[in-house]
């Protein structure tokens, strides 16, 4: 037994409320439980009780153990002097304090107990997955989209982390975030430190010139730094960053922070660097093209984006490969849209105070594919509907902010188990 279990418990009334009496046998009523408080103090103010013939308004005290009141020291604290009830799951003290105590212990379930310790024990990344034939497709629907939200949220609370540091720019802002995602989780630190190291004015200022856009990107990259000569594309970059490196004091990030290892050949460094200069050529004006975007346009332009011919036959600089295509795969342009394209433009819709582009973001998600990895695949498999991105992104976001953490009292999939279980 564990504090959260029976906040949830006291919250949601999951226990015979019939009857109900305190540690001295006095009649107890619950009328509302009250208002859980996160903040310092009582758990829930403004609960109503009736004991005996009498009606009480104040806050109410959760604790596994009676004795758990004194070792915490609220006797000697003054937020706790409006307690009305004090309720615990076992008490196991004869020192009292001068408010009545509910004991809990013989008012719930034993089924309900077990059925959290299975949920919260289990060994399985999913811990309800031999319980969800119990959960509705509504049901399950409804919860994901208030998952998706708190994980759009959660992206915007990160892209305003980002525009904060660029001076409230949201053309860098718009830079940064996309040149990073380029880094496909094995290589974010490098693609996000390459980002930081050239303000994009001097993107928007060369965007004309493709072959300085990709001198920009690889001299940054810490790519031409090497003396071999290595072929004359090689050269010709190597030669337009040494005089940009000059005219702009630049200083290159090191190399030795690129992940080369383990890697399939799309996710190689020098593909994507030569992928993002492509888009940054093709597409300079970033944050304008996302706020415009609809899904089929993102499709088009960013598909349309293809390296230059060089990479076409090469994975890194001066070793030649079979004849293989550069462009960005379409479950990469799926990922852009997701979690870049729809964050930003739900972020700068809050930032403008525009419900219209909110609402264009949330559309641009649901009609983005579901995207298929060993998380959702699982996920899938074990029951939970698939659809569109919303669907994806919900289960992502429960997979890592849920599941993992077993906040199943937090999740309605969890509670609706949970409740299945009550008398």
């Amino acid at each position: 037994m564990n504090e959260s279990l029976l906040h949830y418990f006291w919250k949601n009334k999951i226990f015979s409320i019939i009857n109900l009496k305190t540690i001295n046998n006095q009649s107890l009523q619950l009328v509302h439980t009250g208002f859980p408080h996160q903040d310092a103090g009582p758990d829930f103010k403004q609960a109503i009780i009736k004991i005996d013939d009498i009606t009480w308004v104040g806050d109410v005290e959760i604790h596994v153990h009676t004795s758990d009141w004194f070792h915490h020291k609220h006797q000697c604290d003054d937020k706790y002097q409006s307690i009305i009830l004090h309720v615990v799951y076992e008490h196991d003290t004869n020192r009292v304090d001068q408010f009545p105590t509910l004991e809990l212990k013989n008012y719930i379930s034993p089924l309900l107990i077990e059925e959290y310790r299975k949920l919260s024990l289990s060994y399985e990344p999913l811990p309800c997955k031999f319980s969800l034939p119990e959960v509705s497709a509504l049901q399950f629907t409804a919860w994901y989209s208030r998952v998706a939200a708190e994980r759009l949220l959660r992206k915007q609370k990160e892209i305003f982390e980002t525009l904060h540091h660029c001076q409230e720019n949201w053309h860098t802002t718009a830079f940064q975030t996309i040149t990073t995602s380029f880094g496909f989780r094995t290589n974010v630190p490098a693609f996000s430190l390459l980002a930081k190291s050239i303000s994009y004015k001097y993107i928007i200022k060369h965007s004309d010139s493709r072959l300085q856009i990709y001198a920009l990107i690889f001299g940054q990259a810490g790519m031409l730094e090497d003396e071999v000569f290595y072929d004359d594309y090689y050269q010709s970059l190597k030669n337009e960053y040494q005089y940009l490196r000059y005219k702009y004091q630049l200083i290159p990030i090191p190399f030795k922070i690129w992940n080369l290892l383990r890697l399939r050949p799309q996710n190689f460094p020098c593909i994507r660097l030569a992928q993002i200069s492509e888009m940054l050529y093709k597409i300079p004006d970033l944050i304008h093209s996302i706020l415009n975007y609809e899904t089929e346009s993102v499709l088009r332009s960013v598909a349309a984006c293809e390296p230059h011919d060089y990479w076409k036959t090469h994975r890194h600089f001066g070793q030649t490969s079979p004849q293989h295509s550069c462009r960005i795969g379409k479950s990469a342009i799926n990922s852009l849209i997701i979690n870049i394209i729809v964050p930003i433009q739900f972020a700068y819709a809050t930032f403008i105070g525009s419900a219209e582009l909110n609402e264009k973001s949330l559309n641009i998600l649901e009609k983005a594919d579901f995207e298929k990895n060993s998380i959702t695949e699982e996920y899938v498999k074990a029951g939970f509907p698939s659809g569109n991105a919303l669907y994806s992104q919900a289960i992502l976001e429960l997979h890592q902010h849920y599941c993992l953490k077993r906040r199943c009292l937090e999740c309605d999939i969890g509670c609706r188990i949970l409740q299945k279980s009550a008398p």
